[in-house]
């Protein structure tokens, strides 16, 4: 929330801030010399210019508390001293009263210069990294709203976390080839099937839910390496159950899970619950107007195909959340 905020008050002055006669602002991911610095132009986006405008263009006297106010909120990169050198912001906050412009636009493009040795992306960024079905649909306008130019699940037609997963393949950095966005959202979340063990539209059904979490949880940790001044926002929901509704698939089509979900709960006790044996209660099972499901695969029985889907979907959502949770919990603790 205090992201967000921070977000929200930041106006934008298109005339302020898109035309600099001089050379003032680095590359999107930092520079190797000075002379890589390029002017703020149309591809940068409105968030960008006006998290930096008051640091820019404000006056002489109050450069200082700007520049303090937005190392406080990790947008600026090398407001600390680290094992690459010492701190640029300190520098910065030395020379800010007595610069002229001109040379206050070097200083601090100066902050977005690599370090030897660092290969960190300096640019500062967004990623939205909860589950799906909880805001992120608001969450990106809200942030396109603000000026931000967000990207929600696809770039080009094809899975942002694919995109991403071709370049750490070719060890490249992770955004390589989604890196003209500001904030990433709903781009993550490993289950796009509302049965775990399946790819998106079901065409694979073996998938091991474990590998899933850990390959995300591996993601995770890679973006908050190579883009360490990004903001990390984990969404959820306060009433889960909604969330498990609006994930699982649903076996009873007579029932709404996402509007009757203590009835479905219900149907779901008597067919999968204590004592109705190790598939199942076997009438459950039987094709019917009120029973949904896919065909099962040549080598898996209707009966174990159903039981998979109807029973074990609910007990192993409820696993993917907790893990979820608790592991992007110890990678920032």
């Amino acid at each position: 929330l205090r992201v967000f905020q921070s977000i929200a008050h930041m106006d934008y002055h298109p005339h302020q801030d898109m035309p600099f006669p001089w050379p003032h602002f680095a590359s999107l991911d930092g520079f190797p010399h000075a002379s890589g610095v390029i002017t703020l132009g149309f591809f940068s986006s409105r968030w960008l210019a006006g998290l930096y405008r008051g640091l820019r263009m404000g006056p002489a006297e109050q450069r200082r508390t700007e520049l303090e106010r937005l190392c406080k909120l990790r947008l600026l990169p090398h407001c600390a001293a680290d094992r690459h050198g010492p701190s640029g912001a300190a520098a910065l906050a030395e020379a800010a009263p007595r610069a002229s412009n001109e040379a206050w636009g070097r200083l601090f493009a100066g902050l977005f210069q690599w370090r030897p040795g660092e290969v960190r992306r300096l640019r500062p960024r967004l990623f939205q990294i909860g589950p799906s079905s909880a805001g992120t649909t608001a969450i990106r306008d809200f942030l396109a709203r603000h000026g931000l130019r967000p990207v929600k699940s696809y770039h080009k037609d094809r899975h942002v976390v694919d995109w991403i997963d071709q370049a750490l393949e070719e060890r490249k950095p992770p955004l390589y080839y989604v890196d003209s966005y500001d904030a990433y959202t709903d781009f993550l979340y490993p289950f796009y099937s509302r049965i775990p063990w399946c790819t998106e539209g079901c065409k694979e059904r073996d998938g091991n839910v474990t590998v899933k979490v850990k390959h995300y949880l591996d993601i995770v940790s890679a973006l908050a390496k190579q883009y360490p001044y990004s903001k990390f926002v984990f969404n959820t929901r306060h009433v889960f159950h909604r969330w498990l509704a609006a994930q699982m698939y649903n076996c009873w089509r007579f029932l709404d899970k996402r509007t009757e979900f203590p009835k479905w709960l219900e149907r779901y006790q008597f067919c999968c619950g204590a004592g109705t044996g190790p598939l199942g209660r076997a009438s459950c099972w039987e094709p019917g107007s009120s029973l949904r499901l896919l065909e099962a695969d040549a080598d898996t029985t209707h009966e174990e195909w159903a039981h998979k889907v109807c029973c074990r979907s609910l007990p192993t959502f409820r696993w993917i959340w907790r893990a979820m949770h608790a592991g992007v919990r110890a990678l920032f603790a």
